[in-house]
Parts: structure tokens; C-alpha cells; sequence
């Protein structure tokens, strides 16, 4: 463990700040109609991802397995904390995690995630635990609903389809949960040779920095391996969020009625830095151009090979596309389809 889980969520408590809470029956309310949209919304996604009925059946057992949790900001602190020690191996580190580092670190990581706390909405952690987490953060969708002036129910369903498409992804290739874990334990591990970082610690307060747009990851970098072990990362990263705006789209025309505002509301929160998890967290920066040309390979593959013919994307590792291919469509089906 290289973060001190109960430390971090201790020091959370410090720094968040206090959001409006609604009353009892309001946040009852709340939680239990997340959790209602988050299986429906479950179905819906994997409806459009028409697989094969063994195939979907097995899909659907992965997808019962895990859970779906509907947190304050402190708990979704701790419960990242728990992710990020899910992420990295220890046996990766340069040198051994003490109790007192991995405070230090829980300290560091507290800061980054209370910032990020009051921007991210919902997110699928894969890492944790082996099945699988969705979760939302309460507080901020109450305030970013308010914030942008949608629909409310709209909104959660809207942020349910994001998430549980992201969810369905990893239950569709089971092997990309151990895929990514290796490429980020690489990224975010000490053997990364950054200026000034000396240990696990620092580590993490660069990443506060990346976050906060004092640093780039790319420009700290010094190591070819990692450049490309980040340059993969990027490229599944854009994928992923790519088909996850393309579902939403095309499932929220059916479900949402408000979808097409929502889709301009929310590329306008996306312009003003409040990306995906991962992408803050590590400093990939993924701005809204690169979730766009994520969608636009989607679609340009699904225009050539259909639906099925893009799903042999999540079929194995060597099937992913990288970076060129995401910004040229065609070389990955020369490559995959030939």
C-alpha cells in the first residue's frame, strides 16, 4: 500500500469544501434514483454494443458482480485512494513504502483528489477491486446541474450513461482492467525520472502540480519507455472516452429528451478542464479535441466494419489502436480488418 487510505480520507476532510447538502429525503432520493440509472443504464449501453448472446450473457454477470456507490467528496477521496493503490505495484518502486511515506503520500494525494472532488461527477474504477466500481459523487452533480441549468433527471442519466459505458467496456474485455494497470503502474511509478523527484511522495505533489497546470507529465518525462507507456495510455484513454460520447449520444436520443443541450452544456465543462478522472489525476490532459477525435474514430470505423467489426477492438490487447491510428482510422483497419 503506498497511500495511507484512512489518512488520506482524514486529510480530506480538512480540505473540501463544504457543499449544500439537501435533506434527508431529497439525498435518499438522490442515491436511490443514481443507482436506478446507473442499471438502466447499464442495459442500455450493452444493448448498443450488440454482442453475441453468450457473449452479453457473460457481460452481464461481470456487470452483477460489481457495485454501484453514491458518495460524498470525502468518501470518493478515500475510495480513490484505494484505487490508486489498486494501480500502482509496490514492487515497482524504487524504494519501499514505509507507514510514515505512505502518509505523506495520503497527504499529497488528498490535496490532488479534494480539488478534483468538486469536478468530477461519476467514474468506473476498475482497479480497486477485481469486479469493478461505479461511482458518483453526489454534491457535485447536485452542483453542476445547478450550475449549468439542466434538467435534473436528464443530467443523472445523462452522467449514468458516461460512466456505466465505461463500465461495460472493462466487462466486455475483461483483460483490459490488467492491460491499463500495467501501462499506469509504469506511468505513475518512481521509476518516471522526474527533476526534483525523489520518492513516492514527491511523486505525488508533482502530480498536484499537473493538476493544478503548474507542470506538464509529458515535458517531465525523461524515460522512452514511459513516453511510450504514456503515449499508449493517452491513446486507450481517448478511445474509451471517445466511444463513451458516442453511446451517449446515440442511447441518450432514445432516453434523454434534453440530450442534445446536454451534449453542448457538457463539451462547454470539458473546454473549462473538468475532464475525465485518470486524465486529471495523471496529467494526460486530455482536452476536448482529443475526446472528439476518440468519437470521430468510433464512428469512422463503425461507418467501414459495422458495430461487430469495431467491438474486436475489446477482443485483445494487440487489437487497440494507438495514437496515429485514432488520428487516421484507416490504418487500424488496414492493420485489424486488413
Amino acid at each position: 500500500m503506498i497511500v495511507d487510505e484512512k489518512f488520506a480520507a482524514r486529510t480530506a476532510r480538512e480540505l473540501v469544501a463544504a457543499k449544500k447538502v439537501p435533506d434527508s429525503d431529497d439525498l435518499d432520493a438522490l442515491v436511490t434514483g443514481m443507482k436506478d440509472n446507473a442499471l438502466t443504464a447499464q442495459d442500455l449501453v450493452l444493448d448498443s454494443f450488440l454482442l453475441e448472446a453468450d457473449h452479453a450473457d457473460a457481460v452481464r454477470t461481470r456487470l452483477a458482480a460489481g457495485t454501484v456507490l453514491v458518495l460524498d467528496q470525502v468518501s470518493w477521496v478515500k475510495a480513490n485512494a484505494q484505487s490508486i493503490n489498486g494501480v500502482v505495484d509496490d514492487a515497482a518502486l524504487l524504494a519501499p513504502v514505509t507507514p510514515a511515506t505512505a502518509k505523506g503520500a495520503a497527504v499529497e494525494v488528498a490535496g490532488v483528489l479534494s480539488l478534483l472532488s468538486t469536478r468530477v461527477l461519476g467514474q468506473f474504477d476498475p482497479f480497486a477491486v477485481e469486479t469493478g466500481r461505479l461511482m458518483f459523487v453526489a454534491p457535485a452533480v447536485l452542483v453542476a446541474e445547478e450550475a449549468m441549468g439542466v434538467d435534473p433527471r436528464d443530467f443523472r442519466m445523462w452522467v449514468a450513461l458516461h460512466e456505466a459505458t465505461h463500465q461495460v467496456q472493462f466487462a466486455t474485455a475483461p483483460w483490459l482492467r490488467d492491460h491499463m494497470r500495467t501501462l499506469l503502474s509504469g506511468v505513475v511509478s518512481t521509476r518516471v525520472t522526474m527533476p526534483g523527484v525523489g520518492g513516492i511522495v514527491d511523486l505525488f505533489a508533482t502530480l498536484g502540480r499537473i493538476v493544478k497546470g503548474e507542470a506538464s507529465l509529458v515535458d517531465l518525462i525523461r524515460d522512452d519507455d514511459m513516453r511510450a507507456a504514456l503515449d499508449e495510455a493517452t491513446a486507450i484513454l481517448s478511445l474509451l472516452e471517445g466511444h463513451a460520447d458516442v453511446v451517449m449520444d446515440e442511447v441518450g436520443a432514445g432516453a434523454i429528451p434534453s440530450v442534445r443541450r446536454l451534449r453542448r452544456k457538457f463539451e462547454a465543462r470539458r473546454d473549462a478542464g473538468q475532464g475525465g478522472f485518470l486524465s486529471n489525476l495523471l496529467g494526460m490532459d486530455l482536452k476536448l479535441a482529443q475526446y472528439r477525435d476518440g468519437a470521430k474514430f468510433v464512428r469512422a470505423v463503425r461507418r467501414e466494419v459495422g458495430q461487430k467489426g469495431f467491438s474486436r477492438i475489446y477482443a485483445e490487447p494487440a487489437n487497440l489502436p494507438s495514437t496515429n491510428e485514432i488520428h487516421q482510422p484507416q490504418l487500424w483497419l488496414d492493420r485489424v480488418h486488413g
